[in-house]
């Protein structure tokens, strides 16, 4: 049996050691803020006093009035202010640490437009300091160009300060508890009080909303499933929400690789994408490198099977085997452990190839709990009782939301649809469920709407149109109960080759696609959203 993740551990728990002091040095704008820091348990308390939020404080001084403070249970160890420049307006930034290495960052800029995001992770989290984590200005994750338009920003590093694939952390079981579900609602207590501190009684007032794509995206689910009230919208991309069924298909495809002459090079993995665009890609009405119906291409590799010599054209049974696993959806344990197959679409060596370090962090650190270990010759079925309890503390996939319809909450939901680190199916299959266990289609469209991308990997980058804001169209949707389907989103390509046209889609809200009509391929207006 799985034990309940409320008896875990409780977020309003401190952990069970202190940093040591530290000497910590910002530098921003020729000003350098320094003090030594200790961290203090949770609870209330101002070690400072605070600086009214009159007209004669400066943006400067109240800024600089954070460093020092502590913020139920959380003390400001840096506290810049940035100036304006061409990516941002100014905005202050501040640090806030608490036991044991739980650390966050809160981004308000001077001239605010009362609205706030709570930016999740991604990986194995940890490192703060790195853009894809914290910084809205030049991270390619998730809503773009928050700072520009005035938003008010928190983010942390889940527990821990490593690195985004090392997956050591896990052997501390406090570290993997923040890790798993608490890290968020732990700092988002002292987040709101610096933000009531900064802003006064408007904050009390806006809304707050929760995005991230993959590991924040499961930290976006887990908000709206355990602790419903937390947050007025989540905004959840390509969740990993199904976490440990998705990280033992990446030991699958490991194991189905390793075999002998199972190995499937860059141009054999080259030969299947360019088969299966010959097949697919015209289906939605262009041939772009888009496929929009995944659901309608039937593609298997055997018809890439050699029928003489091996070249890098065809594929050998072994090789065969191989791709068609990449595709198979994922039975461990007998069933215990399942997750959807992967339609087809965006084969290629970068996407196929780079599952390895994140795979084997898991089976290490998580399941095994033994860094030594080989990760492809660890058997799950030995370990069920360990992935039981890895599955109640981190998995996401409850579809009952009822608390946080209640609540008044607001779901949207976004897929890239040649995500070949998390199947586009879990997400279809998540939202399905959720339509089923909250009433019903026309129950469930009063609270959550569902999107897909075409030719978009994860969470960023393909050939599809990946950069699209869904931060505006959900406060929009809080704010005045503006629906986001109601209004027509587009999508744009954020990284094109030199010289080439950025192309740009309608959003469709499924089982819609983006079916071409006519005129500029590149432009939106060119598709309209249509039901399969």
């Amino acid at each position: 049996m799985s034990t309940p993740f409320t008896t875990l551990i409780d977020p309003s728990r401190s952990h069970r050691a202190k940093r040591a002091p530290r000497k910590l040095q910002w530098t921003a704008a020729g000003v350098t803020l320094s003090f030594v820091a200790v961290i203090s348990g949770c609870g209330g308390g101002d070690s400072a006093p605070a600086v009214p939020p009159t007209a004669q404080a400066t943006a400067e001084s109240r800024c600089a009035a954070f460093l020092g403070r502590s913020f139920e249970g959380a003390t400001i160890t840096r506290a810049t202010l940035v100036p304006a420049s061409a990516a941002a307006p100014e905005y202050c930034i501040v640090r806030g640490e608490m036991p044991q290495d739980l650390d966050f960052d809160v981004r308000m800029p001077t001239e605010w437009n009362h609205r706030t995001v709570f930016r999740g992770g991604g990986g194995f989290d940890g490192y703060l300091d790195i853009g894809y984590i914290s910084d809205p200005i030049t991270s390619p994750i998730g809503s773009p160009d928050l700072a520009t338009r005035g938003y008010a920003t928190i983010a942390t590093n889940h527990g821990h300060g490593m690195a985004l694939s090392d997956g050591s952390f896990a052997l501390d079981t406090e570290m993997l508890a923040e890790y798993a579900y608490l890290a968020v609602p732990r700092v988002l207590a002292p987040a709101k009080a610096i933000l009531r501190e900064r802003y006064g009684d408007s904050f009390a007032t806006a809304k707050l909303v929760f995005e991230g794509c993959s590991g924040g995206g499961r930290q976006g689910l887990i908000q709206a499933q355990r602790f419903p009230d937390l947050f007025d919208g989540v905004i959840a991309r390509a969740p990993a929400n199904a976490f440990n069924p998705q990280f033992l298909w990446y030991q699958k495809i490991g194991k189905q690789l390793a075999k002998p002459g199972a190995a499937l090079s860059p141009a054999k993995i080259k030969t299947i994408g360019d088969a299966v665009y010959a097949k697919c890609d015209g289906l939605d009405g262009l041939n772009d490198k888009i496929i929009s119906r995944p659901d309608a291409c039937q593609f298997d590799p055997v018809e890439l099977a050699c029928t003489g010599a091996e070249t890098d054209s065809c594929l050998t049974p072994a090789q065969v085997e191989s791709a068609r696993t990449f595709y198979a959806p994922t039975s461990i344990a007998n069933g215990r452990y399942v997750w959807p197959g992967f339609p087809a679409g965006g084969e290629s060596a970068a996407n196929w190839l780079s599952l390895s370090s994140l795979g084997d962090g898991y089976i290490k650190y998580m399941v095994a709990q033994n860094g030594s270990i080989d990760p492809l010759q660890l058997d799950p079925t030995q370990y069920v009782s360990r992935i039981d309890q890895l599955v109640s503390m981190i998995d996401a996939v409850n579809p009952d939301l009822s608390r946080f319809n209640a609540h008044g909450g607001k779901l949207i939901l976004w897929t890239g649809q040649t995500d070949w680190k998390i199947t586009p199916n879990n997400a279809t299959n998540y939202y399905q469920s959720v339509v089923q266990a909250n009433g019903g289609q026309a129950a469930a469209d009063e609270f959550v709407e569902y999107y897909t991308a075409p030719g978009v990997n994860h969470c960023e980058g393909g050939t599809g149109a990946d950069k699209v804001d869904l931060a505006g169209p959900m406060f929009e949707w809080l704010e005045k109960g503006v629906k986001p389907s109601t209004s027509t989103i587009v999508a744009t390509q954020r990284t094109v080759a030199a010289g080439a046209t950025p192309a740009s889609r309608p959003l469709c809200k499924y089982p819609q696609y983006p079916k071409y009509v006519g005129g500029d391929a590149n432009l939106a207006s060119s598709f309209v959203c249509t039901t399969p």
